[in-house]
């Protein structure tokens, strides 16, 4: 049976990254350029859910250098993108991007973030470090009540002062499974906190060789329901606020 295994309590570990960058060489092994910058550069990542349709699971928020890409449309996902993007599940991003060249610092955010009017918050928040030559920000969460849909930023510039940045993270299709809509193929969560209750029964997979791109939306016709799953424009409201 597919699981959301992280959309219980049980908290995903954030990962400091420890290490040594081809792509920025100026960092140290642990991942400062010096002391001055551990010190200073730390910022609080706000999550918002701007939709009453699509409960969003626990995901990955990298801190990293303008040469690294969470994402792009037009290229193959990542194994780490499609396993956020299919299952909620963020544990291989999170393990492949520790360490990675030009990777200061990932974090697994560590709860789904509702949807509005669902059963708890549609916001969360979780804090990053960054270095100055690591100064951008992306982020994945699953659409849960998608195939393989997900949220996403990528490669943002984090704010240099205190006044807090505003994004708009919107849909993606991560090309990886096709989107039937059928229960089956839902992972089951979606009918737990989604806008529909009914039995668990995702237990299947469609793969499908495409690429990452702009998601469709909900096109009806099997188990899901353009008006109750459905959405218009941006998924949720990302805050970056630099706090020391």
């Amino acid at each position: 049976m597919r699981t959301l295994p992280f959309l219980t309590l049980l908290a995903v570990a954030t990962v400091a990254c420890d290490q040594e960058s081809a792509t920025d060489p100026s960092l140290r092994a642990d991942g400062y350029a010096n002391a001055a910058d551990a010190a200073a550069r730390t910022y609080d990542i706000t999550i918002e859910n701007l939709t009453s349709s699509q409960p969003l699971s626990p995901g990955v928020v990298v801190a990293h250098s303008k040469q690294v890409s969470l994402f792009a449309r037009g290229t193959t996902a990542s194994e780490g993108i499609r396993l956020i993007a299919e299952q909620g599940n963020p544990a291989t991003a999170l393990a492949d991007l520790t360490g990675a060249a030009g990777v200061f610092q990932v974090t697994g955010t560590m709860a789904p973030v509702h949807r509005i009017g669902g059963p708890g918050p549609s916001t969360l928040t979780t804090q990053i470090a960054a270095a100055a030559n690591a100064d951008r920000l992306s982020l994945a969460v699953m659409l849960i009540c998608t195939n393989d849909g997900f949220a996403g930023l990528d490669a943002v510039k984090l704010p240099g002062g205190l006044e807090p940045a505003t994004f708009y993270a919107m849909a993606y299709d991560a090309g990886t499974e096709v989107n039937d809509e059928t229960s089956t193929s839902i992972v089951d969560p979606c009918f737990a906190i989604g806008p529909v209750s009914a039995d668990g029964d995702g237990d299947s997979r469609t793969a499908e060789g495409g690429v990452v791109g702009m998601h469709a939306g909900i096109g009806g016709g099997a188990d899901l329901d353009p008006s109750l799953h459905g959405w218009s424009g941006p998924i949720a409201r990302v805050t970056v606020r630099r706090v020391k």
